[in-house]
C-alpha cells in the first residue's frame, strides 16, 4: 500500500485556547482566494497566568545555606590559621628578637659626675651657673633596644649597640650662697637616661678663694681685703674707701693710732657660715701701709731745697 502525504499546510489548522485551559484544533476552511490565508497569532490575546512551584526551591536553599555555613567555617578556619600564624610570629620571633634586644630602656640610668668652677662671688653670693658635660641619652635610631626595629640587624648609631649614645648637654646648676671649694651638688635626674629612673648629676665644685683683681680674698665664712692708710697729719683720724663682695661702696673711719697689721671690720658682710644660712662672717679690711700727707709734703720739700742749692 502506497501512502502519499501532501504538503504540510500551516494554514490548514487554528490553534485556540479554550476556557477550561484546553487546547482547541478547529479545521479552517480553505479560502477562496488563491492565495493562502494568514493564520491569526494564537498568543496575541491575553491568558491567564498559571504560576507553577519550582519543585527544587526547597534544595536550592538548603545548598545556598550549606554553601554559607561552608563560607563560614572556611572563614573562621583562615582567622585561626592567622591568629595562630601572628601568635607563632610574636612568640618564636619576636620573642628571640627581644630576648636578644640590650633594652638600654629598661635598666635604671648611670650617675654622672663633672666639675664646676665658680668665682668667689658666686661662690659667696650664690648664683645659677650653667656646666657642659657628657651624658648618655636613649638611642633615637633603635629606641633603646640595640637592634634596628623589626630586625635582628645591629645599631650602627649607639655605642657598641647598648641603646645609648653620648650626647653633650647642659645642665644649670644652682649655686647655694657659701658653698665651699670641694663641695658636690646634686642634680636629680640629670645623669644617665634608663629606666625607672634616669641617673643623677653630681657636680664638684671648685670655687675661687680671689676674686678678679686679687682685691677680696675668702678663708672660711670671712673675707679680706688690703688697704692703704693716708693720714693728713700725724694724730689726726682719717677714713679709707672700701668696696664689700657686692660692689657697694663706703668709707670706714680710722683711728689715728691705727697700726700696721690691724684690721677694719665690717659685720656681717663675709660669706655664709653655712652653705644656703642666713648667717654670714666678717669682711676684714687689713692695713697693710700707713702714710702720712705731712712726711710726703716735707720730703718734697727738701727735695725741692737741696736742687736750688746745686
Amino acid at each position: 500500500m502506497t501512502h502519499v502525504f501532501a504538503p504540510f499546510n500551516p494554514h490548514a489548522f487554528r490553534v485556540q485556547l479554550r476556557s477550561d485551559g484546553r487546547l482547541r484544533k478547529d479545521a479552517s476552511r480553505k479560502s477562496s482566494s488563491s492565495k493562502p490565508r494568514t493564520a491569526s497569532n494564537p498568543w496575541s490575546r491575553r491568558s491567564p497566568i498559571v504560576a507553577f512551584k519550582n519543585p527544587f526551591a526547597n534544595d536550592a536553599e538548603k545548598a545556598k545555606k550549606g554553601a554559607e555555613s561552608v563560607g563560614d567555617g572556611v572563614k573562621k578556619a583562615a582567622e585561626d590559621t592567622a591568629k595562630g600564624a601572628k601568635g607563632w610570629w610574636d612568640k618564636e620571633v619576636v620573642g628571640a628578637k627581644n630576648a636578644m634586644d640590650r633594652r638600654a630602656g629598661q635598666t635604671p640610668g648611670k650617675d654622672v659626675y663633672t666639675d664646676l668652677r665658680c668665682t668667689l662671688e658666686e661662690s659667696v653670693l650664690g648664683g645659677e651657673v650653667k656646666v657642659s658635660y657628657p651624658r648618655r641619652v636613649i638611642c633615637p635610631t633603635c629606641d633603646g633596644k640595640g637592634r634596628l626595629p623589626q630586625t635582628f640587624i645591629d645599631c650602627d648609631k649607639c655605642e657598641n649597640n647598648c641603646g645609648l649614645v653620648t650626647k653633650e648637654c647642659v645642665a644649670t646648676v644652682t649655686v647655694p650662697p657659701g658653698v665651699n671649694s670641694g663641695s658636690t651638688l646634686r642634680l636629680r635626674g640629670e645623669g644617665d637616661q634608663g629606666a625607672p629612673s634616669d641617673g643623677d648629676l653630681y657636680v664638684k665644685v671648685a670655687a675661687e678663694n680671689v676674686n678678679k683683681g686679687g682685691i677680696i680674698r675668702r678663708q672660711g665664712a670671712d673675707l679680706y681685703t688690703d688697704v692703704v692708710v693716708r693720714y693728713p697729719r700725724r694724730g689726726e683720724d682719717t677714713s679709707v674707701r672700701v668696696r664689700t663682695v657686692e660692689g657697694d661702696w663706703g668709707n670706714l673711719k680710722v683711728a689715728s693710732d691705727a697700726k700696721i697689721g690691724s684690721a677694719l671690720r665690717i659685720a656681717g658682710r663675709g660669706a655664709p657660715t653655712a652653705p644656703g644660712g642666713s648667717t654670714r662672717g666678717d669682711h676684714f679690711f687689713v692695713i697693710t701701709k700707713i702714710a702720712f700727707d705731712e712726711d710726703v709734703v716735707k720730703a718734697r720739700d727738701q727735695t725741692t731745697n737741696e736742687g736750688s742749692d746745686e
